[in-house]
């Protein structure tokens, strides 16, 4: 099974959005609470999506929100690695 949503990887994305949550002072237990959460969502959003369970309605509008998170956390990244360059 093929955990991904519009072709981005949920393990990825979860990794992302925990490490993004540290920049905003997330630590310790809360990041393992936020990954466990997000894990049940997105993966059972990608599993329902795959199965058939996610009316077609919705589909289009997820991969949407996935993508533009994919995308938000990208720019962080790159961000920041910028930052360290000019260092």
């Amino acid at each position: 099974m093929e955990f991904a949503i519009g072709g981005i990887s949920v393990a990825v994305l979860i990794l992302g959005i925990v490490e993004a949550s540290k920049q905003f002072g997330v630590s310790g237990k809360g990041s393992q609470a936020l990954a466990l959460a997000l894990g049940f969502l997105f993966v059972g959003l990608a599993h329902a999506i795959q199965v058939g369970l996610m009316p077609a309605a919705y589909v289009g509008w997820i991969e949407l929100v996935v993508t533009a998170l994919a995308g938000s956390l990208s720019a962080m990244g790159l961000y920041d690695f910028g930052k360290r360059l000019i260092r």
